[in-house]
């Protein structure tokens, strides 16, 4: 009775969820030697072991004063007087008071770290454009899901003198708040030359040029900036170290070209134009690392294939419609794990 019991938890929604948050808890609070060594453990083993490893990660990463206050409500749990009850009541309630009092500060930390990151992701949702903007002779669906509260990737639409337009997809190292930070002032520096730089070579010069020299040490993002234009369907563009992109003609999945090194590797560095030509019906796809990089609970990757295998089928679906199925495949795929990463795509599609 009790097996199928605990078959039923394991297999049951709740089962889905604790095995997820134990994952999550394992991720974070300890080291890739120890998981590899705990994985190499027995059953109790692990258990003893994994709650020692935990508690002392949580515990270390206190402020000193509340790792005090931990130590003064576990003292007077041990400190009991036989034969005098009162004495034994005051050291549980002190102790547990003290604990409390951890997990209440601990948890006001959270809540306005929280409440700060909820304020950032609102001004990123301003600062993104329309998924659908209406160009004369295209359609277009852009699309972003950040893994955390911000978003270290970036997709931006401008529309540029008449009648001219670009789409651009970026990818900052890292997530969180730093990637966040560094995003926002990627997407300035390249709105502010964007409209006065006829030259995409210069202009992705002038970009790598700025973020290599206000950005920290070792950080680097990848670029992928197009111009196109509503009169025809030649589109010109430069990759400045991101995933190459998939072009989708009659059926077929085709990348185009690699590009030339990241952005803020290095202070100067000569970008290379290329142009493309979309016939009606024909499409191009800029996509981020958090599609081809999405993990399920087996640890397998997306992959480009499966990418390309999707995208076999769209030459007569809409971007938004594409976009609707990617998103949804790779959800499907992931089951219930978390991403792990942010989740970008543009498409463009010749009317």
């Amino acid at each position: 009775m009790f097996k199928t019991i605990r078959n039923d938890i394991r297999n049951s929604q709740f089962g889905a969820t604790f095995r997820k948050e134990s994952k999550e808890i394992k991720d974070f609070y300890l080291t890739g030697t120890q998981r590899e060594e705990l994985a190499r453990m027995k059953a109790a083993k692990q258990i003893f072991y994994y709650s020692g490893w935990v508690l002392k990660a949580m515990f270390l990463k206190l402020t000193p004063v509340r790792r005090l206050l931990v130590i003064i409500g576990i003292l007077p749990l041990f400190v009991i007087r036989f034969g005098d009850e009162t004495n034994v009541q005051g050291n549980i309630f002190l102790g547990t008071f003290m604990l409390v009092l951890v997990i209440m500060l601990e948890l006001k930390d959270k809540l306005l770290a929280h409440d700060e990151l909820q304020e950032g992701k609102h001004i990123q949702e301003l600062l993104m454009p329309e998924r659908t903007p209406h160009v004369d002779g295209w359609s277009l669906y852009l699309f972003t899901r950040s893994a955390n509260e911000v978003c270290g990737d970036l997709i931006d639409f401008l529309r540029l003198e008449k009648p001219k337009a670009a789409v651009a997809i970026a990818d900052v190292a890292g997530k969180g708040l730093h990637a966040a930070l560094l995003t926002a002032k990627l997407q300035a520096t390249m709105r502010a030359f964007a409209f006065d730089e006829p030259s995409l070579t210069a202009l992705m010069a002038r970009i790598n040029s700025i973020f290599h020299r206000d950005s920290p040490a070792h950080m680097f993002a990848s670029l992928f900036y197009a111009e196109f234009s509503e009169a025809g369907g030649t589109i010109r563009f430069v990759n400045a170290g991101h995933l190459p992109a998939l072009v989708v003609q009659q059926g077929t999945v085709k990348e185009l070209e690699k590009g030339e090194p990241a952005l803020g590797l290095m202070p100067s560095v000569e970008y290379t134009e290329h142009t493309l030509t979309l016939n009606t019906g024909e499409l191009l796809v800029l996509y981020s690392d958090g599609i081809t990089e999405a993990k399920n609970e087996q640890g397998e990757f997306y992959t480009k294939e499966r990418l390309i295998n999707a995208l076999h089928s769209s030459s007569s679906s809409s971007p938004e419609q594409v976009g609707y199925m990617l998103v949804a495949d790779v959800d499907r795929f992931a089951g219930a794990l978390s991403p792990s990463d942010d989740l970008s795509f543009v498409i463009l599609k010749r009317q």
